[in-house]
């Protein structure tokens, strides 16, 4: 009897030998069928070779099945099984069916994300269309390269929790910082609370695109908003949020002057103080402001306290002195006074008083044991 291509011609056992030659024939044209155009098959027939071809397909080398993997990738409407079987292939195989494929669900991306390592993750996050569930997952388990491609990604569906926590992860990756800040989801308070810890840039654009002029807001409100902070009693976390949209008070000469002469002594904790008391603001945002190494934080609050430029340069002085500084030979004293220049009264009060409403917030945070 002859022998049939899936045995051997000779052998000394008279073993079978797979005909390796015929087995990827066979696979192949199982894959042709699979990534054919809709109505050349029934929805059964489709359903089926999908379901075999899934099964089969990691017997063929690499090389050809990121072919099949290109080719899935460009179907509006693929093979499922196969589609997904692809994507959790190797990434050599799965790169293509993860950038491009139609055919993924969101849990199957965040499945993949899951278990899978960067490569795969940053595939993920160049897709033309990234749910939110997508976006979470990969803030959960991607590292800082991936999230950056996700920001850059105008596709990703950011929601306010994801983008908060980015916001607060950026502190500590600066990589995320300048991706956020082009990001249109980005809240001008949630930009006023990365304002800390960017660089002198950054904050320069984060004092002029997310700040406001509030003229129409205080036209608006005028008669009832004294009367309602008056109502908020105790509750300090709604008069910080309340302040966003409160008139700025200007200081008077006299506490100008006391300002000034608290720095010129080298009083630290009663400038402070005072500062906490002339903005309005709390104890530990004059804190902050005082301590900031960058120094724009001190603009923003001579301008939101109404200082004239005279005013500021005495206070800069006095403030540099205090804090064991040359305000005439650190470059960036003059940055200091540039921001002061360029800012607004209202924006820099808004400004201020953000920084005010995110520590309120911070302080009101349940402490974790």
């Amino acid at each position: 009897m002859a022998m049939t291509n899936m045995q051997a011609s000779g052998g000394t056992n008279g073993a079978i030998v797979p005909d390796v030659a015929a087995r990827e024939l066979l696979l192949r044209r199982m894959s042709d069928l699979a990534v054919m155009p809709p109505g050349r098959l029934t929805a059964q027939e489709r359903g089926l070779i999908d379901s075999v071809v899934a099964t089969a397909i990691t017997r063929l080398d690499v090389q050809t099945r990121r072919r099949l993997a290109d080719r899935v990738a460009q179907l509006p409407e693929g093979p499922g099984e196969l589609t997904l079987t692809l994507a959790r292939d190797e990434y050599a195989v799965a790169e293509p069916v993860l950038r491009g494929s139609s055919g993924l669900q969101a849990s199957d991306l965040v499945q993949i994300i899951r278990e899978s390592d960067h490569d795969k993750h940053h595939a993920i996050a160049q897709r033309k269309n990234i749910p939110g569930a997508v976006v979470d997952a990969l803030i959960e388990y991607a590292d800082c390269d991936a999230l950056v491609s996700m920001l850059n990604n105008p596709a990703s569906e950011i929601s306010n929790r994801s983008l908060e926590i980015l916001v607060r992860r950026s502190a500590s990756e600066p990589a995320l910082q300048d991706p956020l800040l082009t990001r249109t989801e980005l809240s001008m308070r949630m930009a006023q609370v990365m304002f800390w810890w960017v660089g002198p840039e950054a904050r320069l654009e984060i004092l002029t695109r997310y700040s406001v002029e509030r003229r129409q807001l205080y036209a608006a409100l005028d008669e009832v908003l004294e009367s309602g902070l008056a109502a908020s009693g105790t509750d300090d976390g709604l008069k910080a949020a309340l302040s966003l949209v409160c008139t700025p008070v200007p200081a008077t000469r006299q506490q100008i002057a006391r300002l000034v002469d608290f720095a010129t002594r080298h009083q630290r904790d009663e400038f402070i103080a005072d500062m906490s008391f002339t903005g309005r603001v709390r104890p530990e945002t004059a804190f902050r402001i005082f301590s900031d190494l960058g120094g724009e934080p001190l603009a923003v609050f001579g301008k939101a306290i109404g200082m004239s430029r005279t005013d500021f340069g005495d206070l800069l002085t006095a403030f540099a002195s205090l804090r064991g500084i040359d305000p005439d030979g650190d470059a960036g004293f003059k940055r200091i006074r540039m921001v002061f220049d360029m800012i607004s009264n209202d924006r820099a009060d808004f400004a201020l008083h953000s920084w005010d409403w995110a520590i309120s917030a911070e302080a009101q945070l349940p402490i974790e044991e």
